[in-house]
């Protein structure tokens, strides 16, 4: 391999968020040390022809980073570990710690994002709902006003779901209210706000029943759509008519992720980030079955999730998980996340 990414969960989230693909993993409490080994473990694993792999990036997080107080540490030693230049950042920072730690946004803006994703579920009520923590919402405004004063401008993501259709005005107006376009303008960035789309797979297939509807696209102001980066374009279409192309799809799923990286939460269970951390798709448990099994497990794409990946055609699933009359909004690749979900949900079922 010429890359891998390995991510460590080793203190889990303050967050708990609905729409997480990445499930309702429990928090950990791994030590710096315990860090360093799972490391050791994958710079100096080899396979069969005495082959490793060319260049790693480690990360001490794969929900929202810098949760433990030492980040600062912990950012430094991904650095060290890591090959030159594969420790990074993206564009994810951490809000929680933004509206709690007043030195953190001072340090952030040392660092290379200059734009820091911000999630909202609608107002208040609706945002705590979605984040599952009482304090969310007021958190999100003060990590926003945190990041404006060091010069990162916030980009807003807003899940709609069917809860939150009648904020939607009121969303808006707080936009304006907090003059967001102009004051990112002032440290010559650019505010960005968009409407999310909840891929159905991890916690976000628990609140299917709130996923917006072809109807409901009238109850989205169109000011609000003139001012979102892609509209409305990432609800995607109703299952119905998608359905129409996916029945004919011969072609497997295919997932890929953006690139190749492995995820290991709190009790050493290892996936791979092209889909949720589920048991279909698990590599393994790096302390029980070793780094061996792990890596070909992963190189050879063994897991059930995996084959049905790249062996089950769309048609079939389609078929078998489509529901023609609904109404449901999806962009194409998250309803095949469904279909993946449902069809894993089945193999636990008669396998588990």
């Amino acid at each position: 391999m010429s890359y891998l990414g390995v991510m460590v969960d080793i203190a889990g989230c303050p967050n708990h968020c609905r729409h997480c693909w990445l499930g309702a993993h429990k928090n950990g409490h791994m030590s710096i040390d315990e860090f360093k080994y799972i490391a050791a473990q994958f710079k100096h694993w080899r396979d069969e022809d005495d082959r490793g792999i060319a260049e790693m990036g480690f990360f001490s997080w794969w929900r929202e980073p810098d949760y433990r107080d030492d980040y600062r540490e912990l950012w430094q030693l991904e650095q060290e570990l890591s090959s030159p230049g594969r420790a990074e950042r993206f564009e994810l920072l951490s809000t929680w710690r933004l509206a709690n730690d007043e030195s953190y946004a001072t340090w952030v803006a040392s660092l290379v994002p200059k734009k820091c994703q911000i999630t909202f579920f609608g107002m208040e009520g609706n945002t705590d709902w979605g984040m599952r923590r009482k304090g969310a919402f007021k958190d999100q405004l003060k990590a926003t006003e945190r990041l404006l004063a060091v010069g990162i401008s916030p980009r807003w993501q807003l899940f709609i779901t069917k809860r939150c259709l009648n904020e939607l005005d009121e969303f808006l107006h707080l936009i304006y209210d907090m003059k967001l376009f102009e004051r990112c303008e002032n440290i010559v960035q650019k505010f960005e706000v968009f409407i999310g789309g909840i891929s159905p797979e991890g916690c976000g297939y628990e609140i299917e029943d709130f996923r917006v509807e072809e109807d409901d696209l009238n109850r989205i102001p169109q000011e609000f759509i003139s001012i979102c980066r892609e509209g409305t374009n990432m609800l995607g279409q109703p299952e119905y008519k998608l359905l129409d192309y996916l029945i004919i799809e011969n072609q497997s799923a295919n997932f890929l992720a953006n690139f190749p990286c492995i995820a290991i939460d709190a009790d050493y269970d290892v996936y791979p980030n092209i889909a949720e951390p589920a048991e279909w798709w698990k590599l393994g448990n790096l302390k029980t079955d070793g780094i061996d099994s792990i890596l070909k497990a992963y190189r050879d794409e063994t897991t059930p999730g995996m084959i049905a990946n790249r062996t089950i055609p769309i048609a079939e699933l389609a078929r078998r998980y489509g529901q023609k009359n609904s109404k449901k909004l999806y962009d194409k690749s998250d309803l095949i996340c469904r279909f993946m979900h449902q069809w894993g949900e089945d193999w636990m079922m008669n396998n588990i």
